[in-house]
């Protein structure tokens, strides 16, 4: 039976995008953490659909890659160059005529 898990709670700080994680070690079994990040929902940022990402991963990796905030960066890092968000950042900066 695994150990009770406990929320740990971090602020990242992506290119002036402040956001909240979430690690949640033994999340049901033993070695195993979940990882979550909450971005603003009012700017684009790479990762999740509307400022939100949950991810599963083992332990030991989670602390190889430097902790939640230094593997959220990297991802985000990563995925910064994906259309989509290009495609979002270049909307957002430019605002919406039609929206009130």
């Amino acid at each position: 039976m695994p150990r009770s898990s406990k929320a740990i709670y971090e602020t990242l700080i992506w290119r002036g995008i402040t956001c909240r994680v979430c690690t949640t070690r033994d999340h049901r079994i033993d070695g195993w953490t979940v990882i979550t990040l909450r971005a603003p929902e009012d700017v684009p940022f790479p990762l999740g659909v509307r400022g939100y990402c949950r991810h599963g991963l083992e332990q030991a990796k989670l602390d190889a890659e430097g902790g939640t905030v230094a593997y959220f960066r990297a991802w985000a890092d990563r995925d910064s160059n994906n259309p989509a968000y290009l495609n979002a950042v270049a909307g957002h900066r430019q605002g919406d005529l039609f929206r009130r």
